[in-house]
């Protein structure tokens, strides 16, 4: 009988440390991406624009087709900016911006314009040709692999 219980209180520490593990984890994973989230406002955080996209570079990464998108800017008022790091990939030179627009999708195909952070959203819409299907993804610009040198494709 003593041997069973002896089980029952490891079996029970086993799963009480599961159970802290999984709560630390996410704690920090929450605080990582509040300071991403930080660095983002201060690196692009006032970037608002509009555009349709004038040209499209398809490439593979991890074995899954991704794709880079130039687009001609709607607005003259957006300066040239360039950021390149572990966590983002755009450039902005002459009216044209250029970034990867993530994976393909097979249904839809590449987008065909863009919406970024219109009336300060926080979001980065990408319409497909026909408008019946607009994806937004958080305010970022991941490089899907992309390397600095892909960003001068556009210019």
């Amino acid at each position: 009988m003593k041997i069973q219980e002896q089980k029952i209180y490891q079996l029970m520490g086993v799963i009480a440390l599961f159970v802290i593990s999984m709560g630390v984890s996410t704690y920090i994973n929450a605080l990582n991406k509040a300071e991403l989230h930080k660095t983002r406002q201060a690196e692009f955080g006032n970037l608002v624009f509009k555009g349709k996209v004038i040209h499209v570079r398809f490439y593979e990464f991890m074995k899954s087709k991704c794709y880079q998108v130039c687009v001609k800017l709607d607005s003259a008022g957006v300066k040239d900016f360039s950021v390149y790091n572990d966590d983002d990939a755009i450039k902005i030179k002459d009216g044209i911006a250029t970034f990867a627009a993530g994976h393909l999708d097979k249904t839809f195909g590449p987008v065909d314009s863009v919406a970024v952070n219109v009336n300060h959203s926080g979001k980065v819409f990408l319409y497909y040709r026909d408008k019946s299907f607009i994806k937004f993804d958080d305010f970022s610009f991941e490089h899907f692999g992309m390397k600095k040198s892909d960003l001068n494709f556009c210019f």
